[in-house]
């Protein structure tokens, strides 16, 4: 018998949501003063950092994880930086990684990234962008390059810096430890995370998409909650019809859609606006089991929202998705 242990997440609309994991997050309203004198008075690490380190997230709606691991280390200009990977191990094998070179200033409190890919297009891949300045006060604004990474399928809506919002800090119970964290919302991507001290990122959600939650990590050695194996996890193949959310969402131009048939099947991908009307066939065919992709192009559409339904003889499955221009 499989049993599953709730844990309680305060999303940014303060609604109070359970879903399954390994793990217990708290949220606490305060903290005795002199614990507080005493931890303002210690290093914080809001990005940790060390080869070998792995945070494994939970996709409430693609039904599977994400990790994302620290491999390798390396002195470049004189700093250090940590190469740092994310990659699926659940539906989509041929997923493209995600990789960054970060670093931490421990004086500023502030997270680098180094930028090999010149994405500010200034010629030189050995400066380095912001990612995240997280010792500001709340309701502090600064520009972040943590999502301006080049996608390696369809395109990002907002291509370059980000304008992110610090918007909270609170006190928080992770794995049995009392630490500062912070929420901050990405504006143009309508993405909201929540980080703490000594463990980084453990809430990640978007407003019209599903949320990745933390539910295990190696962190400096030391294992928190339960990691799943990659090959034990891949090797299961779902026995149902799957629609993914698309991806980027919002998007600006093109977005991709992945789906899943665990059978052969005549198949129409179909795009609709609010209306109901039918504005693009993407896939009508025979298409054979297992996992596919197909692309949506909005260059004759305006900003809004659309639908798009997954058909075949026995499952209609219809999400949406937002194109912002």
């Amino acid at each position: 018998m499989k049993t599953f242990i709730y844990i309680t997440l305060l999303t940014s609309f303060g609604i109070v949501t359970n879903i399954n994991a390994q793990i217990q997050f708290k949220k606490l309203d305060s903290v005795p003063e002199e614990f507080m004198k005493r931890y303002k008075q210690e290093y914080h690490d809001y990005n940790p950092l060390h080869v070998g380190d792995l945070w494994q997230y939970y996709f409430d709606d693609y039904v599977g994880y994400v990790n994302t691991r620290v491999v390798a280390d390396s002195i470049i200009n004189g700093k250090k930086y940590f190469k740092k990977i994310s990659y699926w191990h659940d539906l989509t094998p041929d997923r493209s990684d995600y990789i960054s070179w970060e670093r931490n200033d421990t004086l500023s409190g502030c997270s680098y990234m180094l930028d090999f890919e010149d994405i500010d297009e200034d010629g030189d891949t050995l400066d380095e962008l912001l990612i995240d300045s997280l010792e500001l006060p709340d309701y502090s604004y600064y520009t972040s390059y943590k999502y301006s990474y080049k996608l390696k399928f369809g395109s990002d809506p907002y291509p370059g810096p980000k304008n992110a919002l610090l918007k909270e800090t609170f006190w928080t119970i992770i794995w049995g430890d009392t630490v500062l964290s912070k929420r901050v919302e990405y504006l143009e991507l309508f993405h909201t995370e929540h980080i703490s001290d000594k463990f980084g990122m453990w809430v990640f959600w978007e407003e019209l998409t599903a949320g990745r939650y933390l539910t295990g990590a190696i962190i400096n050695g030391k294992i928190y909650g339960t990691i799943v194996d990659i090959k034990e996890n891949s090797s299961k193949t779902p026995s149902n019809f799957i629609l993914e959310q698309n991806y980027p969402n919002p998007f600006n131009i093109e977005t991709r859609i992945n789906y899943f048939l665990p059978e052969v099947s005549k198949v129409k991908i179909i795009v609709y606006d609010l209306l109901g009307n039918e504005l693009n066939v993407l896939m009508d065919n025979i298409e054979s089991s297992g996992y596919h992709s197909v692309y949506f192009s909005a260059n004759h559409l305006s900003s809004g929202i659309y639908f798009y339904s997954l058909i075949t003889a026995n499952e209609i499955k219809t999400k949406s998705m937002a194109l912002l221009k």
